[in-house]
């Protein structure tokens, strides 16, 4: 049996449950909930509990958390709104598009060291381990840096088979582009998502993506760029395809 890490310890796949495959506790910056956490607004960890224990009513038993360490993940936080909520959270490692300038220097190799460490031994000071590896890009496309970052992910991905979200720009079929560095360093497709997928309605695109073996992140409800209408309805043409 497959096992995943959770912030609460590894569980199987089969107890995973209904997951909802992407989504944020917390929005900010880097150390911002542990050095300004009246930003967040007062009580926002017991708005966060509140919110996940409406989600276990519905039916929710387990969120991927793609909040990355410059998007303000705070493992205190996620173990502690799992524990009080009894939703499995699992953690995230990799990097979003806040890249500070030091990490021009930074190698692939270096990258991956960084996130198999979050996974092999646990994310900053806990013991909390991560379970999936994330890279971003976005309408101006793939960066060098966001490429080492990508290559750095991949690297991590196959010495420790956590499998990877991709945010992308599916505008701007940004996606292609990632898929390309992640065969060229070796990934099995059918571990790749690539997320906001649905901010397109280009079904070729969509479709082309799929035969290369990868997930489609179909999210963003309810509508940022795409209205959720729309947004079902490319999901049904898919499904119907």
């Amino acid at each position: 049996m497959t096992r995943v890490n959770t912030v609460l310890g590894p569980i199987d796949t089969s107890d995973l449950g209904f997951t909802l495959m992407h989504e944020h506790l917390i929005v900010s910056s880097a150390g911002i909930p542990k050095n300004y956490p009246m930003l967040l607004g007062d009580d926002y960890l017991n708005r966060i509990v509140n919110g996940l224990t409406q989600a276990k009513g519905g039916g929710i038993d387990t969120i991927v958390d793609a909040t990355t360490l410059d998007l303000g993940r705070d493992i205190s936080v996620l173990t502690e709104a799992s524990r009080r909520s009894g939703i499995n959270i699992v953690a995230t490692t990799g990097w979003w598009l806040d890249i500070p300038p030091y990490f021009e220097g930074v190698s692939a190799d270096q990258f991956a060291e960084l996130f198999i460490r979050d996974i092999r031994k646990g994310i900053a000071d806990s013991d909390v381990k991560a379970g999936i590896l994330k890279g971003a890009s976005d309408i101006s496309g793939v960066k060098p840096i966001e490429e080492n970052i990508l290559r750095g992910v991949a690297r991590a991905h196959l010495q420790t088979d956590i499998p990877i979200m991709v945010h992308s720009y599916s505008p701007g079929q940004v996606g292609k582009q990632q898929i390309s560095i992640l065969k060229e360093e070796g990934v099995d497709l059918r571990r790749v998502k690539l997320d906001h997928s649905n901010d397109t309605i280009d079904i070729e695109y969509l479709t082309w993506l799929l035969e290369q073996g990868c997930y489609l992140g179909l999210d963003r409800y309810p509508g940022r760029i795409v209205s959720s209408i729309i947004r079902t309805k490319t999901m049904k043409t898919l499904i119907d395809a």
